[in-house]
């Protein structure tokens, strides 16, 4: 994987990890969208899936390291 798109990789999941702990924090930020009880599950699940996406990118790019 070449750097440019490591780098891209890392800023998605930083963006995505960012929305979902700004959701969890502003329980009214999806008022108009979902129910007060649903906006925590969804801020958690945008939070575990920018985390996610930022483990794998790091895994690929030591695995990448690792082969050369």
């Amino acid at each position: 994987m070449n750097k440019t798109l490591f780098y891209f990789k890392m800023a998605m999941a930083v963006v995505y990890t960012a929305i979902g702990v700004y959701i969890l924090i502003n329980s009214n930020s999806l008022s108009g969208i979902a129910g007060e009880t649903y906006t925590p599950v969804i801020g958690g699940v945008i939070l575990g899936y920018g985390l996610f996406r930022g483990y794998t990118a790091l895994k690929v790019e030591k695995n990448k390291d690792q082969d050369n």
